[in-house]
């Protein structure tokens, strides 16, 4: 049976998510370059991986990350990925994801990380602070540095820059096209790099 899933933790009560990303001038915020950098120096054959995204669909573009999981779930079902929809309670597949045991988690979410709406960073965890939750019983650096202590896996924060989380069901065009170029370039990095040469 395929371990390969798309899971939902439902929808908690709205979220807000604000980060404070230590300033890197020499950080190349180009997705193109970012992502595909970040993801061939991570994903190698004969390894694990999640990829989770988290955020919530009542709150606008703060659903990037579902939706995001949503469309790579429809172009990736391998063995050796986990996919998680973590909504806006990703603290509680910490136990999934520790049986799993992968070599990297990648979470994807939507981040206020100054860019125009769309746009992706890669952030590693370590300068991941100040998120700020309002329904968590885990902040997210916490979740991180558990998961990375208990686990020993690499995690790696990308972030989708949103226009709006105000209460709402819609995205906005370049939020959700920000989202599925991602999902693209995961499901060639996840098809191209896992391969045995």
């Amino acid at each position: 049976m395929a371990e390969n899933m798309a899971m939902d933790a439902g929808i908690d009560e709205d979220m807000d998510v604000y980060m404070n990303v230590k300033t890197n001038k020499d950080i190349n915020t180009d997705m193109n370059t970012d992502i595909k950098v970040c993801l061939k120096e991570y994903i190698k054959p004969g390894k694990r991986y999640a990829v989770m995204g988290i955020g919530s669909t009542l709150r606008s573009d703060d659903g990037a990350g579902i939706y995001f999981i949503d469309q790579l779930s429809k172009a990736v079902q391998r063995d050796d990925v986990l996919l998680i929809a973590g909504s806006t309670a990703p603290e509680n597949f910490t136990g999934v994801i520790k049986n799993f045991a992968p070599s990297t988690l990648f979470i994807v979410d939507a981040a206020y990380i100054g860019l125009l709406p769309g746009e992706v960073k890669v952030i590693p965890a370590c300068e991941v602070n100040g998120v700020s939750f309002s329904t968590h019983m885990l902040p997210l650096p916490v979740m991180l540095n558990y998961l990375e202590s208990e686990i020993g896996c690499n995690v790696i924060f990308i972030g989708i820059q949103p226009k709006s989380t105000d209460p709402g069901f819609s995205m906005n065009d370049d939020v959700k096209k920000g989202a599925e170029q991602l999902a693209e370039e995961f499901h060639y990095a996840l098809v191209h790099y896992l391969e045995v040469c």
